[in-house]
């Protein structure tokens, strides 16, 4: 099995959606897709939250409550839409609610994952509904009380890790708006290179020091079950990209 993770550029509108689903037609072993929510969707969600609870602080258990269950909807329904144009598209998938499957505390906005329970939840869940491709959720986790959470900003890399590491997959793919991982931010540095191979330690250093290539929690996972994670150019897929081993 194969994780693929897709942020919110690649399902931002009907293009970019038509386009994923043509690199999942090419895939012949078993995936699970993680998608974020569409476009600036989070931004917009957080808006609106922050509309209905206009005096709240950091450290207001009731607004970081409030604010992952208005915000985690946008993973819900973008997949929702993902998965119905797959099928539509011929690419038969299952849809699955991570909120029932990764099981969190309640820190919310920042929960930690209790990776036993969701170990079982998973492994019992996909022995129940066999499937070739499952479409899910970045980002989002659920309590065992039934409440949403959220695991930080950006955390669908990490989604894909954990999912990995408790399904023992062959790789993770995260397709990304840039070709792959730069010695430097490309859009500043002129002389930037692509780098096609590198170790955990050097891409853990470089988010470290403030490089924008995955959630700083996605490599732990992965080290540990020595799964490679690739960085893929979206709209070149025939492009190797980059890959951390």
């Amino acid at each position: 099995m194969k994780i693929y993770k897709f942020g919110g550029a690649s399902v931002k509108n009907a293009e970019r959606i038509r386009h994923l689903a043509d690199i999942l037609a090419n895939e012949s072993e078993d995936l699970i897709v993680v998608v974020s929510a569409m476009g600036k969707t989070t931004n917009q969600l957080e808006e609106f939250t922050q509309m209905l609870y206009p005096d709240a602080t950091y450290e207001d258990k009731e607004y970081d409550c409030l604010y992952d269950q208005v915000v985690s909807t946008g993973e819900l329904q973008s997949t929702r839409i993902v998965s119905a144009y797959l099928n539509h598209a011929g690419i038969a998938n299952h849809w699955m609610d991570i909120t029932q499957l990764l099981q969190t505390d309640d820190t919310f906005r920042n929960a930690q994952v209790d990776i036993a329970a969701s170990q079982q939840h998973l492994q019992t869940y996909i022995q129940q509904h066999p499937a070739h491709v499952y479409v899910t959720q970045g980002f989002i986790g659920g309590t065992k009380d039934g409440l949403r959470t959220t695991l930080g900003r950006e955390g669908s890399d990490y989604t894909a890790a954990l999912l990995a590491y408790m399904l023992d997959a062959e790789s993770v793919t995260l397709w990304k708006d840039v070709q792959g991982v730069y010695s430097a931010d490309p859009r500043k540095v002129k002389d930037a290179q692509l780098i096609h191979e590198m170790s955990y330690a050097e891409a853990a250093a470089l988010v470290e020091k403030g490089a924008q290539i995955v959630h700083h929690k996605t490599f732990e996972p992965l080290a540990e079950k020595h799964i490679p994670l690739y960085v893929r150019p979206f709209l070149h897929p025939e492009e190797k990209g980059t890959v951390i081993h």
